[in-house]
């Protein structure tokens, strides 16, 4: 019999100009694995009314000045959960579709369009229900003593 030596192919991705864009892995507080976003939560931007941190889905159109705002590279591992209705210190109700940790079904973040997720402008991610360190709650959460 002939020896077959390979037939394996070689390729490499050599682009020039661009930099790998450091990927973050976020986890629920039960340790399941919930979240990678190519942004620290700590440096995306909050939401006033209830301090969630808002991830952008969708690039915004240009303002006067020509400027877009960008989309967030994120994927989501979650549940995808009821809808909630919501009433604002300023009287006004608000529909939330949240998602859930698949494992603890803790509550992790909203949206405030139907599902799927990421279907809408934002997502929102709940303040302290992800955690960098995978067992360890973030230093944000409030526990029980």
């Amino acid at each position: 019999m002939p020896k077959v030596i390979s037939r394996s192919t070689i390729s490499a991705s050599n682009d020039a100009g661009q930099e790998a864009t450091p990927l973050r892995v976020l986890y629920c507080i039960c340790g399941d694995f919930a979240l990678v976003c190519d942004r620290p939560l700590s440096q995306v931007p909050t939401r006033p009314l209830d301090g969630a941190h808002i991830l952008r889905c969708l690039d915004s159109p240009p303002d006067a000045r020509g400027r877009i705002k960008v989309k967030r590279v994120f994927k989501i591992s979650a549940r995808q959960g009821k809808q909630v209705m919501m009433k604002r210190p300023d009287g006004k109700t608000e529909k939330q579709y949240r998602f859930h940790c698949s494992r603890c079904d803790l509550p992790l973040g909203y949206e405030v369009t139907p599902p799927p997720l990421k279907s809408g402008t934002f997502t929102y991610i709940l303040p302290g229900a992800l955690t960098e360190t995978q067992g360890k709650p973030p230093a944000n959460v409030l526990l029980e003593q």
